[in-house]
């Protein structure tokens, strides 16, 4: 019987994709027979621990006030992680032991550093879920330059620290290959990104209240869904919208990020004021809504990012039974999954002439190249229960 710590940033599905999915490995690992108790560490509003504890009987939770910080902002980024990141450790010094499993993510950054450490002096059994490859994913964002000595110096410590973990998870095949390349790592398990379809309502496009607002019936919508990041290549994005005159092509931007000035400005250009939108972000209730809001799914990746990161939005996407149009290396997760399953179509990023052809393309012959349905494969190849069996299995183990 084991004692598990499951150790992440968050855990509430409505706060974003990453608390969605430990959310359900939460709700797994709690219905194991080999874990004897099952403790999640995490921080949030002290007022509403005690909603999850009774939520979940059987699993104690360890949780301290939340550190607010403007995520777009680095500055106040880094010193709102420092402290969640302090927070982490007074609870785990106190309760981590020789026979504990640790069950963690890599955000927020530092505390993988801190596990890292801990793991010096108590030898814990450590499964690492990997989103996020530091610190290669901080160079598309622009953050810093693969050149500089930060660079370097991060690379040799995060290569050590991935080396420690006992088995990595990882939610795509090209970023095994990157891991495998970095550590030589033996213990590395693919579990890519998955969603409940229960819980994302098929909506006709055609029905949805944002497209009859904005009298786009008749158009073929391209949807950017999701967080509007710096890794997200945004900016090859709108050079092609901006170069797109076929007027059956409407785009619509829902989200939130550090990018979304940048597309509040495109919008608001009246160049593009007919055939762009922005509506801000959706709370969890109105997910369904937005996902159906379109024809096509858009999902990027900046430069760069093949190996760094697999876009959740694609799944949600899928859920909803929309094509993807996906803009990124055709050697990435998500474009290999288009490809292999036939449910959309491929554009090389940073080559917005070729996006624009593909877009006239696709609104030439009105979808008819899609035969699959994008929430069958879903079903079929990413179900929720199947792939968190695996998860668990490897904690089990």
């Amino acid at each position: 019987m084991k004692k598990v710590f499951v150790v992440s940033e968050f855990i509430d599905p409505d706060q974003n994709s990453t608390g969605y999915f430990w959310s359900k490995i939460i709700q797994k690992l709690s219905q194991s027979d080999a874990i004897d108790k099952l403790h999640v560490v995490a921080p949030y509003p002290s007022n509403e621990a005690y909603q999850y504890q009774k939520l979940y009987s059987d699993v104690e939770f360890l949780m301290f006030p939340h550190a607010p910080y403007n995520k777009n902002s680095l500055g106040a980024r880094i010193v709102g992680q420092f402290k969640q990141t302090y927070s982490f450790s007074r609870i785990l010094t106190r309760n981590l032991t020789k026979d504990t499993t640790v069950v963690s993510g890599t955000n927020p950054l530092l505390l993988l550093l801190l596990l890292a450490v801990l793991r010096l002096f108590i030898p814990f059994k450590w499964y690492l879920l990997v989103h996020d490859i530091f610190p290669e994913n901080l160079v598309p964002a622009g953050l810093i330059k693969k050149e500089s000595l930060v660079f370097k110096l991060l690379n040799v410590i995060f290569n050590r620290v991935y080396s420690r973990v006992d088995h990595l998870i990882v939610i795509g095949r090209d970023m095994k290959d990157l891991l495998e390349k970095r550590t030589g790592h033996q213990y590395i398990t693919v579990i890519p990104n998955w969603v409940d379809f229960d819980e994302v309502e098929v909506i006709p496009k055609n029905e949805s209240t944002i497209i009859k607002s904005l009298g786009w019936e008749d158009n073929i919508v391209f949807q950017f869904f999701g967080n509007i990041g710096r890794v997200q290549g945004i900016s090859n994005l709108l050079v092609a919208i901006d170069m797109v005159e076929n007027p059956v092509a409407k785009f619509l931007f829902i989200g939130g990020g550090a990018e979304v000035e940048t597309v509040k400005c495109f919008v608001a250009d009246n160049q593009n004021k007919d055939k762009v939108a922005y509506i801000g972000e959706l709370c969890t209730q109105q997910r369904s809504l937005g996902l159906s809001s379109c024809d096509i799914a858009i999902v990027t990746l900046a430069e760069g990012m093949l190996g760094l990161g697999v876009p959740s939005k694609a799944y949600f996407s899928m859920a909803a039974d929309k094509p993807i149009l996906a803009i990124m290396s055709d050697k990435a997760e998500v474009a290999s999954m288009v490809k292999e399953h036939l449910i959309g179509w491929v554009c090389p990023t940073n080559d917005p002439v070729a996006l624009v052809k593909l877009i006239n393309q696709i609104c030439q012959d009105r979808l008819s190249e899609i035969n699959s349905s994008p929430r069958s494969v879903l079903q079929e190849f990413y179900h929720q229960d199947r792939l968190l069996q695996k998860f668990l299995d490897i904690v089990e183990s």
